[in-house]
């Protein structure tokens, strides 16, 4: 990219190589560690954050489509990381939770990503990233709901 690139180009592209390159450092402790990938690492930290809920919500938690979220439950259903129940309001949905293992599991991960000595965080100032990057997510739902709202 030459320095005439529009900025917003440039952060398109850095939002996404940073993100690419920061899923692939998490999965290099993951997977040895835990035995988990990074999308499912990511669909129990949203399920630890809106459960128990529908698919649909965590869905929503991850930017997905319920269909990516039904496949990363069918791993996390079969190792005992989740518990699906029916939802008492809805006989047609199900609710999703961690299990008492899933719980433990994703502490431990946690954890063990804190102590890993990766680099990662070296030379970033961790509250104005976040501040810019919540602002960022602020920004584009408002612009798709008023999107949606006009169709």
């Amino acid at each position: 990219m030459d320095a005439a690139t529009e900025p917003s180009q440039r952060l398109a592209l850095a939002l996404h190589r940073a993100t690419g390159l920061v899923d692939r450092v998490a999965d290099a402790y993951l997977q040895p560690a835990h035995g988990l990938s990074i999308s499912m690492f990511s669909a129990m930290v949203a399920i630890d954050a809106v459960g128990p809920a529908r698919q649909s919500t965590i869905a929503r938690a991850l930017d997905v489509t319920r269909a990516a979220v039904t496949q990363r439950l069918v791993e996390l259903v079969s190792r005992g990381l989740v518990d699906v129940v029916p939802d008492p309001l809805d006989s047609r949905a199900n609710l999703v939770s961690l299990s008492e293992s899933g719980r433990r599991v994703l502490a431990e991960a946690w954890a063990g990503l804190a102590r890993s000595d990766d680099g990662l965080e070296r030379g970033v100032d961790l509250t104005a990233l976040q501040t810019a990057l919540d602002a960022l997510i602020a920004n584009a739902e408002r612009y798709l709901a008023d999107r949606e709202a006009t169709r």
